[in-house]
């Protein structure tokens, strides 16, 4: 995980320092609001559009993931070893789930199709363990 953003020419301020922590302190993606709502727990006053700007800036340089799955906006998280997601269709909670897919995956791929893979995303849909309660 890639965070010293400084050692990326980006001046340490408290709010750039807060998304991280939030970030990486997240079990799962989290989208703007979800972030600025994190922020203001911290009584960090941070506009929407600061939020934006330090997520591409951050997205820029790869210091965290910009993901999509199908609700229309973006979630980010930190940069970190490979791994998935869980979504609950009841609550929209996302969770991170790591699931070796080695090369065999990449390799199967390439020989049924000719595809050669350079990344994958998965995301399990279904419900989680609390709304099954």
């Amino acid at each position: 995980m890639n965070t010293d953003y400084s050692k990326q020419g980006l001046k340490q301020t408290e709010a750039r320092s807060a998304v991280v922590m939030i970030l990486g302190n997240s079990n799962g993606p989290l989208d703007v609001a979800g972030i600025k709502e994190e922020l203001e727990k911290l009584d960090l006053k941070v506009d929407q559009a600061t939020v934006y700007r330090i997520l591409n800036t951050f997205h820029e340089k790869g210091i965290v993931k910009r993901i999509e799955i199908g609700e229309g906006k973006y979630r980010y998280e930190i940069e970190k070893e490979h791994h998935h997601h869980l979504v609950c269709t009841n609550c929209g909670k996302i969770e991170d789930i790591e699931i070796d897919l080695s090369d065999d995956f990449d390799r199967e791929v390439f020989k049924k199709k000719g595809f050669r893979v350079e990344s994958h995303s998965l995301e399990f849909f279904g419900v989680c363990e609390l709304c099954q309660k």
